[in-house]
């Protein structure tokens, strides 16, 4: 059957193949491609419709949402414009998420604006809660672990959901997954729209959440990225009660909820939720990362092991000295999201020209301040210290070295060596790594996202599964790189050198691979999309 599309059709039901709508004569293929069979949604600023796209063998399935203003002044339709480019955007860079629907098409067609998203097959939490019944804890912590991940990832991104809720968490059918869908509230740190900028608050209004899910920051119009935090435990309370948060008992004077006579909760899993459900961002947990940490651990607050060792950073003993940490088997705290946060030191020692820190060994036999900031850092993680974040390190050396799961997010790293270093699970968020030797490197996991590679030297680096999403590595030599399973959205690989590096996996969605050296082949083994610039300057045509 085609569905017509136009809000004010009588009878939107067609023939399978018909051209025009019978009653109101639409147009019924969008952009001469998508066919709407069904609507999936409704509500005030759109809708959303099962499609098949005819462009395509096959006619896969997919979502045409369709966003149309309730008025065509100049002003609403110049503000949706910009909403509609906005989410978009959004989507196109958060997209590359298994538990996030992809970003297909985008388009504008009479009046009205239109995005294509991936179609996810299965029941949303409210349909099965509606099927089923209650949620037990067991359910409860589940659906938590398997959440926090995805919204971890958003938020890295820079983006807030704004619309979390039962009806808007979908387990896909093929594999029991959750995935997160509707992101018509989002809401970009980069790109806000404010209730100033639309006084009659047809945009506003439409993107602000669902009330009672919503905290209340986000009612007034200032959405943090735990306001997703809060939603979602409000959405797992009533998966456990059947109650809309509406209709559970409040402090009158406080405004608090109060759920706990309303669940039974082991005590591991209350304190969360009492952490996630603070009416005070300051309250509640600082990130999805932390909060699957607690989750996992129980313990709401989980430092960096500290790892006794008798060497001292500012004067390192004789050469036949030796320290050994007094704490080798400390056990370092798990975390879903970053798998090797931390890394493991087993003792020091030093000689005249090269230092151990148990697998760690790093040349310091050459002298000058280049050497003073990579030797300090060395010594510093052998004892236990794990971030370096916003410092400077500007030509350091740390060849050889040691460093799993340290953080030197936002750090000048210019033209530092880390040839052969260990990294693995290493955080280099926002970084200054340019023209780094990094040559032979463990990356493995590495967490590099909107790090300034230009000019570095990654060849032959391990960067299996690492998260490069934004990151500059413009004329990059990469060649015979492993970056296999690693996300590479959005990155700037113009004139980038990567011949022979294994693409197996590789998310280059929205990537500008402009001028760089690679081979169509290797692009075949990659992920890539209608965003992805290929090495001729060139758009995939779907």
């Amino acid at each position: 059957m085609s569905y017509c599309v136009n809000p004010n059709c009588a009878n939107p039901n067609n023939e399978p193949f018909a051209t025009n709508c019978a009653t109101c004569g639409s147009v019924l293929k969008l952009r001469n491609r998508y066919r709407a069979s069904r609507p999936l949604g409704k509500g005030g600023f759109g809708a959303t419709f099962l499609a098949a796209d005819e462009g395509l063998p096959g006619f896969p399935s997919c979502v045409v949402k369709q966003l149309r203003p309730n008025t065509q002044s100049a002003s609403v339709m110049k503000m949706a414009r910009e909403l509609f480019e906005r989410e978009a955007y959004t989507l196109g860079k958060i997209g590359s998420h298994p538990q996030i629907p992809r970003l297909l098409d985008y388009f504008e067609e009479d009046g009205n604006f239109y995005l294509v998203q991936e179609f996810v097959d299965g029941e949303t939490l409210k349909q099965e809660f509606e099927r089923r019944g209650v949620f037990n804890e067991i359910e409860i912590r589940k659906i938590l672990a398997e959440i926090f991940p995805a919204l971890g990832f958003m938020h890295e991104s820079g983006v807030i959901h704004r619309d979390i809720k039962p009806a808007n968490i979908m387990r896909r059918k093929q594999d029991g997954q959750l995935v997160l869908i509707d992101f018509g509230a989002v809401s970009s740190q980069q790109n806000k729209i404010s209730a100033d900028d639309d006084p009659s608050g047809l945009l506003t209004n439409f993107a602000i959440g669902t009330p009672g899910f919503a905290p209340p920051e986000q009612m007034a119009m200032r959405p943090v990225y735990s306001s997703d935090l809060y939603a979602t435990a409000m959405s797992c309370l009533y998966l456990m009660t059947g109650r809309s948060p509406k209709d559970l008992p409040h402090d009158p004077y406080t405004g608090e909820i109060n759920w706990k006579s309303q669940v039974k909760l082991s005590d591991r899993l209350r304190v969360v939720f009492e952490k996630l459900l603070q009416q005070s961002v300051s309250q509640r947990f600082r990130s999805a990362e932390e909060a699957l940490r607690a989750l996992e651990s129980g313990s709401i607050t989980e430092e960096a092991p500290k790892i006794s060792t008798s060497v001292s950073a500012s004067s390192p003993p004789a050469s036949s000295a030796s320290a050994t940490s007094k704490n080798a088997n400390t056990q370092v705290p798990n975390s879903r999201i970053h798998p090797q946060k931390y890394g493991n030191s087993q003792g020091s020692q030093f000689d005249s020209g090269m230092m151990t820190t148990g697998n760690t060994r790093a040349n310091i036999s050459r002298v000058g301040s280049e050497l003073k900031g990579g030797r300090k850092v060395i010594v510093e993680y052998s004892q236990g210290k794990r971030n370096f974040a916003n410092q400077d390190y500007t030509k350091a050396a740390f060849g050889s070295a040691t460093l799993a799961g340290i953080v030197m997010s936002r750090s000048k790293l210019v033209e530092a060596d880390f040839c052969h270093s260990d990294l693995s699970g290493a955080s280099f968020q926002g970084a200054n790594l340019s023209q780094a030797k990094l040559n032979s490197a463990n990356l493995r996991e590495a967490k590099m996202q909107r790090a300034i590679l230009i000019k570095s030297d990654l060849g032959s680096a391990s960067m299996i599964l690492a998260d490069l999403r934004e990151a500059n590595l413009q004329s990059a030599y990469m060649s015979k790189a492993d970056l296999s399973g690693a996300n590479l959205s959005g990155a700037n690989l113009k004139g980038a050198y990567l011949s022979q590096a294994n693409l197996n996996g590789t998310n280059l969605c929205g990537a500008d691979l402009k001028g760089a050296k690679i081979t169509d082949d290797q692009l075949a083994q990659a992920k890539t999309n209608w965003g992805t610039i290929r090495p001729d300057g060139s758009k995939r045509l779907f």
